[in-house]
């Protein structure tokens, strides 16, 4: 259709100009419309990405005998943190402890 009317598009500028009777016509687009239908487009197309990986994971599913389902034990995560053993504290200060710098123990001398 853009080649008939000899339509030229500026996705940048949201404007087709094409030539008419008294000189080039220019269609301009309105961003607040342009970004409404793009979002729109963009949440349209994650929910369809959604639903497929749903249906092939029900279908994936349904191909799993029931008495082979079973849940593996993990082991817990500790919930204290702990500190890295690769890491060492420097002192930058003598009069005030607080202010230290925490380097790697396994670099170089360099």
């Amino acid at each position: 259709m853009l080649v008939r009317f000899m339509a030229i598009l500026h996705h940048t500028y949201l404007i087709l100009n094409m030539p008419a009777p008294n000189g080039v016509l220019s269609i301009y687009g309105d961003v607040e419309t342009w970004y409404k239908c793009n979002m729109e487009v963009v949440q349209l197309s994650k929910a369809l990405e959604y639903s497929a990986k749903d249906t092939a994971m029900l279908a994936e599913a349904q191909k799993v005998d029931k008495d082979q389902l079973t849940i593996t034990e993990t082991k817990s995560m500790p919930t204290a943190l702990q500190p890295n053993p690769k890491v060492k504290k420097i002192f930058l200060g003598l009069e005030d402890p607080t202010k230290m710098a925490l380097i790697g123990s396994d670099l170089s001398a360099k």
